[in-house]
């Protein structure tokens, strides 16, 4: 009767064996598994920036038609603002010195929204004063536009 346990023994240790090699992951599977998780979590971000984006372009148009009153501007800066940055922050970041909202001590997210922001007046305004080459990094180290 001891033949049939032994058996039984070697054939649970070999199917042990097997499973824990099974269960062991392939370094590079995983590698490639964790670069398209990476991949999927960018592409949510992107997708809800992207819906954000849209449910608030008509309250950031609708702020900038109440102050300026110049649709083609307004549809202009509504479009290229970032999703988390509506006309009233818009208009504050222009305004505020960099030192005053503590630019320096955001985030590189919050940082980038600021940029984009100053990179959209530039590019949506008809802008009066000196022109040329230049323009655009010459505001990005601006302590405030006005």
């Amino acid at each position: 009767m001891k033949r049939p346990i032994v058996i039984i023994s070697l054939l649970c240790l070999s199917l042990c064996a097997t499973f824990a090699e099974a269960a062991e992951p392939d370094p590079q599977k995983q590698q490639q598994l964790l670069k398209k998780i990476e991949e999927l979590e960018k592409q949510i971000i992107e997708l809800n920036s992207l819906k954000l984006k849209k449910q608030t372009l008509p309250v950031k148009k609708d702020q900038c038609m109440k102050v300026v009153g110049v649709e083609s501007y307004c549809v202009c800066v509504t479009e290229a603002l970032p999703a988390m940055v509506d006309y009233r922050q818009f208009v504050q970041i222009l305004l505020t010195p960099a030192a005053e909202f503590g630019y320096d001590k955001l985030s590189v997210e919050q940082k980038k929204d600021i940029d984009q922001a100053v990179v959209v007046w530039a590019t949506c305004v008809d802008y009066k004063g000196p022109q040329g080459k230049g323009v655009v990094e010459r505001l990005m180290n601006r302590d405030t536009l006005f």
